[in-house]
């Protein structure tokens, strides 16, 4: 209704416009002398010229094209003829139209100025073409009075470019000059004139009777890109031979359209016309004939052969007798054998190319078979079967627009046989895409019953294919989109149109489904989330709970799944937790739910990773991990190295102790960042060989996707060693061992304290005493105390994160040992506490052994692969720390222990020996074997001596040392690897009293020099460092608890 509204306004409109308005007066007069002159009534009465013709707004002029068209013969007065001085007038005309009128000669040759286009239909009278045709760029002749007469090419104006002369068979002359503009050419002609060298792109020949047959030798000169010939004999009777198709000239840069409206007879040698080699945009035999074929065991043959170049072939009225093989219609795009008597069945379509068979109106039987849902197919008008694929059934409705076809949809294309599924309304069912991403801007379409056209998918509600790639017609294609629109994109949107209209969802990443949230009621299960199967059928998709089996349902998509049970019904009491899991394409998904709720909607930290670190309990929010995984959402490995074996700084075999995964697959180790090729594998040991090097380095190994990094923990050894301070030229140097062998009269780690063994007279004796509070070591001499202690234990992360902290500053428990083997050791523990002072749970005792040594020559030990000797007097330290939990597999501990000075000097007896704190940190280098610190006071020397390696778990290996100090105290902290049952650290140390310490100041015999040495040694059980203080590691962590007992150690020196 609206549309007819417009139409009636746009008529109103126009007369409107066109009322009074009327040409200027020459115009006025030669329309007026033409409807007077040829008694035309074309214009009403009295005429309204503006009303039928285009006028000039402004002017009047008549504007665009002119038709004149002319009564019957019976009311057009006799012997009147166009002129002239008729059309002069017009000088705004551009293209004029003249039909069934006559026209003076002189007409007929002059150009009327401004007209382009000038058509004769129908012209009257008898005209004799005998001199150059006027310029016009169109020139259209239609008369009957040409019959029988020459036309000659030079006839033609050198500025026609397109010119149609028949109604009349004209018998064509090629003469010079040519016309180079030519480009058009119709005729109808008894005779193939030859146009060698004409530059035509369309020539149409309309065959006539008596058409001379050998003329056809020309046609390999025709250069035209379109040539067409049209049978008009009276009784279309016109029978050509078809050897001359093959002389067809081409070139490999254009494309051609033939067009054969007449019959043709059977090719001589009774080999099909080859033109496979010309670029086709289409090539029809509308009338072919029943002799156009070849014949081969009795079988009436296609006669032409065409490649893949070929858009269109369209052969109709012919005599073809099968379809198979459908080889023989060749290789075009699309192929058109209608009206020729084709019987028998379609057999199979085994083509994946893009392709259209059009076998309308013949007599084919038989059903059609699932193969060509490769291609297009139009069948109607046949005497087929069966069913319908549903590959055509599921696009009954698509518009085709296949005019030339008669077809507009494709339920079209298969009317007129007996299908027992011809509905227009059948439902799909079968419709299953696929999508797989391509590139950044690209994805493919794939399944079952896709479609013939991806131009209408509609991507995210706004985006269209800007263009598309057939990869196997019906089966696949390639939806190309403006770049980029699918970067950090996981899945996305499209509707197909066809056969739905609904939107579907497609991942474009691969990984397993997630689960949100799940209920369970009257035996159907309601899981929601994403990455489920895009629709039902999708991919596979299974669902066990309880051993139960389910139907998924056709509501389910790529957020929801509705699944009814098909086992036993689930039993199961409140508050218990089942194991749900949901395999969609073989990526699996587990969850813990309570079935008995219908809340299971807690949501895990980071989904707990993976399926292979854990599984979520949707009811209480948590993860549960899986071995070798832990955290709050799992994804701490547990894979770890405890202890290092290294190379020489040469390279060679290395060995790394600590739990790793069975499957060493996908696994790498690295030696500060160059490979360390791996050529032993077990669950606690990896031996692979170093390359060359120097220096402390960082680990890193990477296994099935878990990685554990080491930082610092690779020492490499060094084949001759170095002293400190190069043993200060008093001693010599054991290269082995990074131990100075001193001079006599010289002590210290560097040989550096000149020393004088005579103790005699009334010098002050050293004391030990272990404080029970504290549990330190305290050292007195004169008046000086030297104490040792341990400060904390500390937990850190792979950045040196503080996680945890426990002062060991209080709350010991002291024993002295009740065996009478060793009964000079005494015994100090403490359990771990947290820092909110509640005991850890799972008891984490850190245990402090002090051993006198009474000896006289001392005590030989050997820590780590060095020995040592303590000497006599010494106090010898072990520390263990035992069941120590890790908050994360990749931590590791730090040991802070303090070495300090308090001064208590009797001002008055000792003011000569009264000197300032010196603290030297120098020689703490982990470079070197040992490092070494000292602290000096009031003429009295206090050192430490740290062996740079660890016993963890029984194995030796590197850690490293740091070192502070203020005024009157060092605190080391040594660097633990992650030790799981045990950690041994081994330092000493000792007092000297120098040689310019005075006994008594009042004493003139100031010369006397004299040293007393107290060493204190502290190994450490577990981890093993070369320091007084031995401690063990244990995997659990605990509070400590510590009872106090005072004790004091006898005295050393009497």
């Amino acid at each position: 209704m609206k549309q007819c509204f417009l139409l009636i306004f746009f008529i109103f409109c126009v007369i409107k416009f066109s009322i009074g308005i009327e040409p200027p007066p020459n115009e006025l007069n030669a329309l007026n002398n033409l409807v007077q002159k040829f008694n035309l009534s074309l214009f009403g009465n009295p005429p309204d010229y503006c009303l039928y013709l285009t006028c000039n707004s402004e002017t009047g002029a008549i504007i665009g094209s002119l038709f004149l068209f002319a009564n019957s013969a019976n009311y057009t007065p006799n012997g009147a003829k166009i002129s002239k001085s008729d059309l002069i007038e017009f000088s705004s005309v551009s293209s004029l139209l003249l039909e069934g009128f006559s026209v003076e000669n002189e007409f007929f040759f002059y150009k009327l100025p401004n007209i382009g286009s000038l058509s004769y239909v129908n012209l009257k009278g008898t005209i004799e073409i005998n001199q150059t045709l006027p310029a016009y760029m169109s020139l259209y002749i239609d008369c009957p009075g040409l019959d029988e007469k020459n036309f000659k090419l030079s006839y033609i104006s050198s500025e026609t470019e397109s010119l149609q002369i028949f109604g009349g068979n004209i018998i064509m002359e090629v003469d010079p000059p040519i016309p180079n503009k030519l480009r058009t050419f119709y005729l109808s002609t008894k005779n193939l004139p030859d146009f060698k060298n004409i530059p035509l792109d369309i020539l149409i020949i309309q065959v006539v009777d008596g058409f001379n047959t050998s003329s056809l030798e020309s046609f390999n000169r025709i250069r035209a890109s379109t040539i067409t010939f049209i049978d008009q004999t009276k009784d279309n009777s016109l029978v050509l031979p078809s050897e001359f198709l093959r002389t067809r000239y081409y070139s490999t840069l254009k494309i051609y359209s033939d067009s054969f409206r007449t019959n043709f007879l059977a090719p001589i040698d009774n080999e099909p016309i080859d033109l496979s080699n010309i670029t086709y945009y289409y090539l029809y035999f509308q009338n072919a004939g029943n002799l156009f074929n070849i014949q081969k065991d009795s079988k009436y043959v296609f006669p032409i052969l065409t490649g893949n170049k070929t858009a269109v072939l369209k052969f109709a009225n012919g005599k073809i007798s099968q379809i198979e093989p459908l080889s023989q219609f060749g290789k075009g795009r699309t192929i058109s054998v209608t009206y020729s008597g084709i019987s028998g069945g379609l057999g199979l379509y085994n083509g994946t190319n893009k392709q259209l068979y059009d076998f309308s109106n013949n007599y084919i039987t038989g059903t059609i078979d699932e193969s060509w849902c490769n291609t297009e197919l139009i069948i109607y008008n046949n005497e087929m079967n069966g069913t319908i694929p549903s590959c055509y059934t599921c696009y009954f409705k698509y518009a085709l627009h296949y005019y030339q076809f008669n077809v507009n949809i494709y339920y079209d294309a298969f009317k007129g046989n007996n299908f027992t599924n011809l509905d227009i309304n059948i439902e799909c069912t079968t419709f299953a895409p696929q999508i797989q991403k391509s590139t950044m801007g690209s994805f493919y379409v794939y399944g079952k019953d896709i479609g013939f056209y991806g131009d209408k998918y509609l991507i995210n509600d706004t985006i269209n294919c800007i263009s598309y790639k057939i990869i196997e017609f019906g089966k696949k294609y390639e939806c190309m989109l403006p770049l980029y629109s699918l970067t950090q994109v996981n899945y996305f949107k499209i509707n197909f149109i066809f056969p739905h209209d609904r939107d579907y969802y497609f991942p474009l990443i691969k990984r397993s489904p997630i689960i949100s949230s799940v209920s369970y009621s009257n035996n159907v299960l309601y899981i929601n989330g994403s990455y489920f199967s895009s629709y039902l059928g999708h991919v596979p998709q299974s669902i066990n709970l309880l051993n139960s089996s389910f139907d998924i349902s056709n509501s389910s998509d790529f957020f929801s799944i509705q699944a009814k049970q098909i086992s036993t019904s689930i039993l199961q009491e409140p508050n218990t937790f089942n194991l749900l899991t949901l395999n969609t394409n073989s990526m699996i998904t587990k969850v813990l739910i309570n079935s008995t709720s219908s809340i299971n909607n807690k949501l895990c930290n980071n989904d707990c990773t993976d399926i292979d670190h854990g599984i979520c309990n949707l009811y209480l929010g948590t993860c549960v991990c899986d071995n070798g995984w832990f955290g709050d959402d799992c994804s701490i490995s547990n894979i770890f190295i405890s202890s290092v074996e290294p190379s020489t700084t040469n390279g060679g075999e290395a060995a790394f102790i600590g739990t790793f995964i069975y499957d060493f697959s996908e696994a790498s180790l690295t030696i500060g960042g160059l490979d360390c090729q791996i050529t032993f594998n077990s669950t606690n040991l990896i031996k692979c060989i170093a390359p060359p090097g120097n220096g402390i380095k960082t680990v890193i190994l990477k296994q099935n996707n878990k990685i554990f990094t080491g930082t610092n923990i690779y020492k490499y050894k060094e084949i001759i060693l170095s002293c400190p301070n190069k043993c200060s030229n008093n001693g010599i140097c054991n290269t082995s061992t990074a131990i100075c062998n001193c001079n006599n009269g010289y002590s210290l780690y560097d040989c550096s304290a000149q020393i004088n063994t005579d103790t005699g007279g009334s010098g002050s004796g050293t004391n030990t005493t272990i404080d029970p509070n504290t549990g330190s070591t305290n050292i007195t001499n004169s008046q000086t105390h030297f104490q040792v202690y341990i400060k904390s234990l500390i937990e850190v992360d792979l950045n040196n994160n503080i996680i945890k902290s426990y002062s060991l500053l209080s709350d010991w428990t002291f024993n002295k040992t009740e065996n009478e083997i060793e009964p000079n050791k005494y015994i100090l523990k403490q359990q771990l506490k947290n820092n909110n002072s509640s005991l850890n749970s799972n008891g984490c005792i850190v245990t402090s052994i002090i051993e006198e040594i009474k000896d006289k020559n001392g005590k030989e030990f050997t820590f780590a692969g060095t020995s040592f000797i303590v000497s006599s007097g010494s106090i010898k330290f072990t520390i263990s720390i035992a069941n120590y939990t890790y908050q994360n597999n990749l931590n590791t501990l730090k040991l802070e222990l303090i070495s300090s000075v308090v001064d208590n000097i009797d001002k008055i007896n000792n003011d000569c020996n009264s000197k300032d704190t010196e603290i030297d940190t120098s020689n703490v280098n982990d470079l070197s074997t040992f490092n070494y610190i000292k602290i000096s006071k009031n003429n009295k020397i206090f050192s430490g001596r740290f062996i740079n390696k660890v016993i963890s778990d029984g194995r030796p290996t590197f850690f490293t040392t740091n070192s502070r100090n203020n005024s009157n105290s060092i605190i080391v902290t040594l660097n633990l690897p992650h030790c799981v049952n045990e950690c041994l650290i081994d330092p000493d140390f000792s007092v000297l009293i120098s040689n310019d310490f005075s006994s008594e100041c009042n004493d003139d015999d100031s010369s006397r020099k004299w040293l007393i040495p107290v060493a204190v040694v502290v190994p450490v059980v577990g981890a093993a460092f070369l320091f007084v203080v031995f401690f063990i590691l244990y995997k659990k962590s605990t509070t400590m608890k510590i009872i106090i007992h005072a004790s004091k150690l006898k005295k050393i020196n009497n």
